[in-house]
């Protein structure tokens, strides 16, 4: 097994969780303007005669996300199919079940055609008109309860729009954004998270090669900065002198530690010791913590 070939099928792995974060943040993005809209405080300034210029500019907003939501959507599955043929198909690595779920899941399931559909409308014809409502709702504590929803009877006009996902707009009564959006992420969601767990079996030789040599690295890394630690006259800050020696996410993680140099130490210690088994030499720890009470 080379490595080069190694590194390069995790390099495409990692670089697809750049279309998983897009997405997701697309649907965060969305999510939180509808719950603002039918916020009951918000939702009833926003009907009020004189505030319904208020409630046009945020279903125009609304649009504008929803227009990036199912493009994301759609670039989603376009750089799955691009993963699974260079990465699996090309290779021939057996990704067992991979098809099957596929077909399932997004070619014969209505939500996910609509979704697709909507991808189209918005790109090739208009953003879809965005309608709200408002109902008062006795049995809950909420009292009114605010929607915003999509006109089906517009959206089936299209001459885009095909059998699959006009079955969507006939099954459901009224196509409540918030609700549709939740049951199709949802179903996405489930779908990598299948495919993650399947690609952990599929490629498990592959990371512990790469845990492996990244431990390898970081030993080295961590040996050199012991042997060659100078205890005095060292310019920078405590967290300064690490940078060879922790990685990138590691420095995140201890970003809340940042205003107190001797926790921030503290648990930088600890990350190197259960990542590497190694702990720093007495002499070393103790000229750090001087430096941070300094």
């Amino acid at each position: 097994m080379k490595f080069e070939q190694v590194k390069q099928r995790i390099d495409l792995l990692e670089h697809f969780d750049y279309s998983l974060a897009l997405f997701e943040a697309n649907y965060h993005e969305l999510i939180s303007i509808i719950d603002f809209m039918c916020n009951e405080r918000v939702g009833v300034e926003l009907f009020s005669i004189t505030n319904r210029w208020k409630l046009h500019e945020c279903q125009v907003h609304l649009g504008f996300k929803l227009h990036n939501y199912v493009c994301a959507a759609k670039s989603l599955i376009d750089h799955s199919r691009v993963l699974y043929s260079r990465l699996y198909k090309k290779n021939e690595i057996n990704f067992d079940g991979y098809e099957d779920q596929v077909k399932i899941r997004f070619v014969d399931n209505s939500l996910s055609k609509f979704i697709e559909f909507l991808r189209s409308y918005s790109q090739h014809e208009k953003l879809p008109t965005i309608s709200s409502s408002f109902s008062f709702d006795s049995q809950s504590d909420e009292g009114f309860v605010f929607k915003v929803l999509l006109v089906g009877d517009e959206l089936m006009k299209s001459s885009q729009i095909k059998s699959q996902a006009k079955a969507y707009i006939r099954e459901n009564e009224e196509l409540d954004i918030r609700k549709v959006l939740s049951d199709y992420h949802n179903q996405v969601r489930e779908f990598y998270e299948w495919v993650k767990a399947r690609q952990n079996e599929i490629h498990k030789d592959d990371l512990a090669a790469i845990n492996e040599f990244n431990l390898r690295n970081r030993v080295e890394s961590l040996t050199k900065f012991i042997d060659s630690f100078v205890y005095e006259g060292m310019r920078g800050t405590v967290q300064e002198r690490f940078y060879e020696v922790l990685a990138p996410e590691e420095f995140k993680a201890l970003d809340k530690y940042k205003n107190d140099n001797k926790e921030w130490l503290e648990n930088a210690l600890q990350v190197i010791k259960e990542q590497t088994g190694i702990s720093l030499p007495t002499s070393i720890q103790e000229n750090l913590l001087a430096q941070c009470v300094q």
